[in-house]
């Protein structure tokens, strides 16, 4: 297979992995506050890319030189959205949480075409994610009819779309600015994130007392085994191969997931809208990626 085919493979997969992630944080929420798991994940993945690493090339090979590398992958890229999306999931289903993170894209295609030589806004891209933004809209009509949810949890969307738009710059700062190889990068991000999230958790009073819940706490193993250091791994592959544009339509399908995860295991509401959204977004995705596969 070439490397567009094994790339969205790799898309659909971290897609489905990262659409869980909303469903087994907003799982967690129900015990933990977002600091802990936050701080739980990121140990978690941590740990099991160094080993990783370790097994794989008998060494960790992550650069001091690079510190300006990691630590902004780390806090615009991990530690800041994670929070985010975390405190905002409080008030929010978890499918909405999915469904709002396609914001990204739009944000991804306006900075790539500044600040990446070789990622340029064309009329299919525009018409493309246009299309699929659109169809993200008609996903989320239930939530614009019934206004007084909408005004009620603004700010927790707020902080889900701010997530986003973290993601989005840190996709474009890493196309732009690769510093080593997909494992390397992974296990240096995850490693500064959770460092940063350890001084995060000291320096400031936040509460760290809660009653243990053995299901919960297998909830932030598994986001931290597979939707922190499994998902890194093929987000930074994806990211060096293929380009932040191309990364950002994951995001297109992550909704489809949290949806469907939501309705499984936490008996959140589907509706007609959600199909009619969907055959909307794989269309959109289709065109705007036309470009993507001539090139």
């Amino acid at each position: 297979m070439n490397t567009y085919t094994i790339n969205w493979i790799l898309l659909l997969i971290l897609s489905a992995i990262w659409g869980g992630a909303f469903t087994l944080n907003k799982y967690s929420l129900e015990i933990y506050t977002p600091e802990m798991i936050v701080a739980g994940r990121l140990i978690i993945g941590a740990i099991l890319l160094i080993v990783i690493l370790l097994v794989r090339n008998g060494s960790v090979t992550i650069k001091i030189k690079d510190w300006k590398y990691y630590s902004f992958m780390s806090i615009v890229g991990i530690v800041a959205p994670f929070l985010l999306i975390s405190y905002g999931q409080i008030d929010i289903d978890s499918s909405l949480a999915g469904i709002l993170m396609a914001t990204m894209p739009i944000s991804t295609l306006l900075l790539s075409h500044i600040f990446l030589d070789d990622e340029f806004l064309t009329k299919k891209k525009i018409v493309g994610f246009i299309i699929a933004f659109s169809g993200i809209v008609v996903l989320i009509m239930p939530e614009i009819f019934y206004l007084p949810r909408v005004s009620d949890n603004i700010l927790s969307e707020l902080m889900v779309v701010s997530g986003a738009i973290l993601y989005s710059c840190s996709a474009v700062y890493g196309k732009k600015n690769k510093v080593t190889g997909p494992l390397n990068a992974s296990t240096g991000t995850i490693f500064y994130s959770a460092v940063i999230m350890l001084v995060y958790l000291f320096s400031f009073d936040t509460p760290l007392e809660s009653e243990i819940s053995y299901p919960h706490l297998i909830s932030i193993l598994m986001l931290g085994i597979f939707c922190t250091a499994v998902a890194t791994i093929i987000y930074f592959q994806i990211l060096q191969t293929s380009g932040a544009s191309f990364i950002s339509i994951m995001n297109y399908l992550i909704p489809i997931w949290s949806i469907f995860f939501g309705v499984i295991f936490l008996d959140e509401g589907i509706f007609i809208n959600y199909l009619i959204g969907l055959l909307i977004v794989i269309f959109g995705i289709k065109l705007s990626q036309d470009d993507f596969k001539k090139a």
